[in-house]
């Protein structure tokens, strides 16, 4: 069972850590181990109940009446939340049990809850809404040391597996329409996003050459001697410089020069001038790129 500072439960939670100590000392509730020098430790189970009281809270509780609830009467509550006609309310829930299911590493509850949301929404929402704002939220857990990379892997790597099922589910033929090359580069890694945006293009019937993660721009040549590629879509978010981010950039307009070129990144320093064309192309949101596909039928 893994255990956190009142630091890390206090950000998991979204909980000031004022909060947890007035509750502690007026209701007696989220009452953590202490060490021998008297520094709090929160396990799961707290984490689990203090994550619950967070959404609970949210949808109009007060800690006065969720401090004396048992286990079957927070669960009837957080029942009463998930059937909830509020969208922010269902938004709240999936992402509150979403991170719950990381924690645990349940992926029953897991899948569950996916099957679950997909039923409720539509999934090009279900991923704007729920799945974007999760990652965000569990990514910078993770590089804050609050919670394992083992947890945010696992969650990862099933919603990895939902997109590829999802994916293979859409119809693979022949079309008219443009071919696009998906790949991220040398030591980037975070294909979640690439997969997303596969499944967007094959829904529209696009041509897809997709080639995941940390390949080398270099090896890309074979690519373009065997198709016309009419548009490349790579993602720049790790911490490359922009020196690296523009050799990167430099590659593909020399292998792919009749190619539109578009690319995710996180970094606004990047000087497009500088390369001094109009074949690359920043899509800064998801809106932005499923517009672009719209605006191109």
């Amino acid at each position: 069972m893994s255990t956190y500072s009142i630091d890390q439960f206090s950000k998991i939670t979204n909980i000031p850590k004022i909060n947890l100590r007035t509750w502690e000392n007026r209701y007696s509730y989220l009452i953590p181990h202490r060490t021998k020098t008297n520094i709090r430790i929160y396990n799961d189970e707290l984490l689990i109940r203090g994550i619950n009281t967070k959404l609970l809270l949210e949808n109009g509780y007060k800690i006065s009446k969720i401090s004396k609830m048992a286990d079957d009467e927070l669960q009837v509550a957080l029942d009463r939340v998930e059937s909830s006609d509020k969208q922010n309310a269902k938004i709240n829930y999936y992402l509150s049990n979403f991170i719950i299911s990381a924690i645990n590493f349940d992926e029953y509850k897991f899948n569950r809850l996916f099957i679950k949301a997909l039923n409720e929404f539509d999934f090009i929402i279900f991923y704007k809404v729920i799945i974007l704002p999760l990652l965000k939220r569990v990514g910078i857990l993770w590089l804050t040391n609050k919670i394992s990379p083992s947890q945010e892997h696992f969650l990862s790597e099933l919603i990895k597996q939902k997109l590829y099922s999802l994916i293979d589910r859409t119809s693979v033929s022949i079309s008219n329409k443009e071919k696009w090359l998906l790949f991220l580069p040398e030591n980037e890694f975070h294909e979640i996003g690439l997969l997303f945006a596969k499944y967007i293009l094959s829904l529209k019937e696009y041509n897809v050459i997709y080639l995941g993660d940390n390949l080398p721009i270099d090896t890309l040549t074979g690519v373009a001697e065997k198709h016309k590629i009419d548009n490349v879509l790579l993602f720049l978010l790790a911490n490359s410089s922009i020196k690296m981010s523009e050799i990167h950039l430099q590659k593909c307009l020399k292998i792919f020069p009749n190619s539109q070129i578009y690319v995710v990144t996180s970094n606004s320093k990047l000087n497009l001038e500088k390369l001094n064309t109009s074949k690359i192309n920043l899509i800064h949101d998801l809106d932005g790129f499923i517009e672009l596909l719209d605006n191109s039928n």
